[in-house]
């Protein structure tokens, strides 16, 4: 299910134009904790839904490992469609989704909300460094006038590349359910 408000024919930036579908996020509104990835990729583009593709299998194994599912979270992106390439969404494609990130989380109210990479650390908390260093280090926060508990996690799709940041991955996962009370 869908939690917020997003326009499925918005055409706000340049990602519009190459888009198949408007990925909105999906799960349940009622979710102690939201998991913000960066942008749809191809899978994603095609289905429409965020994280089905290689790195979404990853994110439901350490979701899994972790003792929770899918279907108990909330799962979204900081943009809602995909950028050309899989390159990082730029500031203004960012800006131009905010509204729907912010609908999204206001009508959740989580109590966490784990961000999926450096781009989404940085572009809902302006959160910078490096991976290494910021990675399963809880913070508060606040967003869209909301505090929450936030910590940011290895992108799923950075284990495709990196087997070495499994590990990290997988605790970061387990750590943010664990501070939700879904784990």
């Amino acid at each position: 299910m869908t939690c917020g408000s997003i326009d499925p024919k918005c055409a706000k930036c340049r990602l519009s134009k190459g888009r198949t579908h408007v990925v909105a996020g999906v799960g349940r509104c009622a979710s102690k904790i939201i998991f913000v990835g960066e942008a749809p990729g191809k899978d994603e583009d095609l289905k429409g839904e965020p994280f089905v593709g290689r790195a979404g299998r990853i994110l439901n194994s350490a979701l899994e490992d972790a003792g929770s599912r899918r279907e108990e979270i909330y799962i979204t992106n900081i943009v809602k469609c995909r950028p050309p390439n899989n390159r990082r969404p730029r500031k203004d494609e960012v800006e131009a989704c905010r509204q729907y990130i912010s609908s999204e989380i206001e009508r959740i109210r989580p109590a966490v909300v784990c961000a999926l990479g450096q781009t989404v650390a940085q572009g809902l908390f302006g959160k910078k460094g490096k991976m290494a260093d910021i990675a399963g280090r809880p913070f508060e926060a606040e967003i869209f006038g909301r505090k929450v508990t936030a910590i940011v996690a290895y992108h799923p799709a950075a284990c495709l590349y990196r087997r070495d940041k499994t590990k990290a991955f997988k605790d970061s996962i387990r750590k943010s359910l664990e501070l939700a009370g879904v784990a």
